[in-house]
């Protein structure tokens, strides 16, 4: 499997080497109005990458050309969807690069804004931006199942928190960051050890080489507080 390609719809039955497979059930409405349980394998491996040569041997990968991100970088940023539903003049800016963009969070993305989506994916075509698509959903040491009572918000809040920290584990050497706008989403990553900045104290970061990224922030509430 090659980290970085693009998702798409249907890919998990073309993996040819599963290591192991969790249940994922949910229920739904017949046209007749009945209500019946679905239950479907979810495959997960351990042969997705994270793009970078830095990584330790387990999780670097063979092939070079998936090695997207750069080892030059100050940091990799891990976005949340809040970020990449809002925050998208920033993300454009030629100052941000090396980027990993979540399965999850495309998913997100893709379902509650195409014209949103539309412009992450073209962000993550440009080989100049180095934005990585992790398929964090299919990867067994990153894929979750909701807990009882938990918002499938939460669950996919709790997705991202799970990849950054693994993306600590797998690169060391570099500083790895989650982006987020998300109040509930930055105070438990926090909780969580996770080194999170919202977008205007990341901006805030780079003022002196992209002071410009101040005027990009959409702000929100939790500018002031976080």
């Amino acid at each position: 499997a090659r980290g970085g390609d693009w998702p798409t719809k249907g890919a998990v039955q073309n993996f040819n080497a599963f290591t192991m497979s969790a249940q994922r059930s949910f229920v739904k409405k017949t046209k007749a109005g009945r209500v019946m349980k679905v239950v479907r394998e979810h495959y997960l491996r351990d042969d997705i990458y994270v793009g970078c040569e830095l990584a330790t041997e387990e999780y670097r990968g063979p092939d070079q050309s998936t090695w997207k991100l750069s080892p030059g970088a100050s940091k990799f940023i891990v976005i949340d969807t809040n970020v990449a539903l809002h925050q998208l003049d920033l993300l454009a800016h030629k100052s941000i690069a090396d980027v990993v963009v979540l399965s999850v969070v495309l998913e997100e993305c893709r379902n509650r804004s195409k014209s949103s989506y539309d412009r992450l994916r073209s962000m993550c075509q440009d080989p100049t931006k180095r934005f990585f698509v992790f398929a964090n959903e299919h990867h067994r040491d990153t894929y979750i199942k909701a807990e009882p009572g938990e918002s499938p918000n939460d669950r996919n809040d709790r997705a991202i928190r799970v990849a950054a920290k693994f993306y600590r584990r797998a690169i060391p050497s570099k500083r790895i960051v989650l982006l987020t706008n998300d109040r509930g989403n930055l105070l438990r990553a926090k909780e969580e050890g996770i080194d999170a900045l919202s977008v205007r104290q990341f901006a805030r970061e780079h003022a002196d080489d992209a002071p410009e990224l101040m005027d990009l922030v959409a702000g929100n509430d939790i500018d002031d507080e976080a």
